[in-house]
């Protein structure tokens, strides 16, 4: 029988193959979904214990800088493994290898081009541009928790659906379902009352700051990802390129700010004297890597609809632990927990329109496969489009973008 539609737009494919392996496709959700979710949460704890609880840490730019390093070298690391894995299985002369994946026996280290940088898809001013976006935003945004808690500025950068309709409405012209205009407003009322928190339980605070920073990196990240698509999209380049140039020039930009500021030297005294916050940040920054890797993966066998539903589930539970295992800066005022409630609102309207995709999705493949059976006198492998990686949406996505859900 063809592919069957299960929870969350999952196709019930008879395996999917993860790290060389085939895996049943329930089993393969539930791990990678398990493993994002863990992995983001786990990445948001250290970054929020690092900001709030470590003494008198006040170095955000460089915690941006090794974020943006770590993804920049695994993606560096990512493409030579590859080209070297294909010029392995074709037995070539090391001239040029592809960085695509190909079939064939792993590669020795000592044979790996680490050095050697394939040729760019994109041109270098679109991933400079698109570097400075992302080495802003990622800064940015860290800065903004000095001046708001992590709650906070976690919901402040989930509201990039409320300018996005802003301009689609008021410029396009376009029209949104009833769920979508209901998520804007619990969204932009669940900050208004986290601000209203804010000022009431952190009134030495300067609150209004780290609400403008976040507005600003909604900006950023937008910039960035339309940034991304272009060179993903129209000039051909792939996803680790993306991330290399787009983080390794990052990384650089940030770099030459910590020296020009001095305060990368202000964090190496910092780091002698407490190493264990230097190796707090680079297992942070590994561990969101992988939860972005995850996340990807999950995309590509999966589909958006399912991405959606566990990237939901994450921010549920980012909030949950951040208000269980960090209560100094956000007591549990009634400010608080009406804004809380209405995030979660929010987050409920985001899953019903993920399984409104999902049903219309299910009777879309129903529908193809009912017209296919008619025409070809019951052959089942009619279904077969639809059992590769999921939903149509695949074929458009394009992965790698650094956005607050998908890293």
């Amino acid at each position: 029988p063809g592919a069957r539609a299960g929870r969350m737009g999952v196709i019930a494919q008879p395996d999917v193959v993860l790290l060389g392996r085939r895996v049943a496709a329930d089993q393969a959700f539930v791990w990678l979904a398990a493993g994002t979710i863990v992995s983001i949460a786990l990445a948001s704890y250290l970054e929020e214990f690092v900001l709030k609880s470590l003494p008198n840490y006040d170095f955000f730019f460089t915690m941006a800088f090794f974020e943006l390093a770590v993804f920049g070298v695994v993606s560096h690391v990512t493409i030579r493994l590859r080209a070297a894995t294909e010029l392995a299985s074709l037995g070539g002369d090391g001239a040029f290898a592809s960085p695509r994946a190909a079939s064939g026996p792993p590669p020795r280290w000592s044979d790996v081009k680490w050095w050697r940088l394939e040729p760019r898809a994109a041109p270098l001013r679109l991933y400079a541009i698109g570097a400075a976006c992302l080495a802003l935003y990622a800064s940015l945004g860290k800065l903004a928790y000095k001046y708001v808690n992590y709650v906070t500025g976690t919901v402040l950068k989930s509201i990039k659906l409320v300018p996005v309709m802003i301009v689609s409405v008021a410029w396009l012209g376009r029209s949104y379902p009833p769920h979508d205009y209901a998520a804007a407003g619990f969204l932009t009322t669940s900050a208004v009352m986290f601000g209203l928190g804010e000022a009431e339980s952190n009134r030495e605070a300067n609150y209004a700051m780290g609400f403008v920073l976040s507005f600003i990196c909604l900006g950023l990240t937008a910039a960035q990802s339309n940034i991304a698509d272009a060179c993903m999209r129209d000039h051909g380049a792939g996803v680790d390129e993306n991330m290399l140039y787009v983080n390794g020039v990052g990384a650089c930009f940030v770099f030459a700010f910590l020296v020009i500021s001095g305060e990368i030297f202000e964090a190496f005294a910092y780091f002698t004297r407490y190493p264990g916050a230097f190796a707090l940040l680079f297992v942070r920054s590994v561990v969101f890597y992988a939860g972005a890797w995850l996340y990807t993966l999950l995309m590509k066998h999966f589909g958006a609809v399912a991405a959606v539903a566990v990237t939901t589930a994450r921010k549920a539970v980012t909030v949950m632990l951040s208000f269980a295992l960090f209560r100094s800066d956000k007591p549990l005022t009634a400010k608080y927990a009406a804004a809380t409630a209405l995030f979660f609102g929010a987050i409920a309207c985001e899953y019903h329109k993920s399984e409104v995709r999902r049903r219309r999705e299910e009777r879309a493949r129903g529908a193809k496969g009912g017209r296919r059976g008619g025409d070809d006198g019951g052959d089942d492998s009619g279904d077969g489009d639809d059992g590769d990686d999921g939903s149509r949406e695949d074929r458009r996505w394009r992965p790698g973008r650094r956005s607050t859900d998908g890293r």
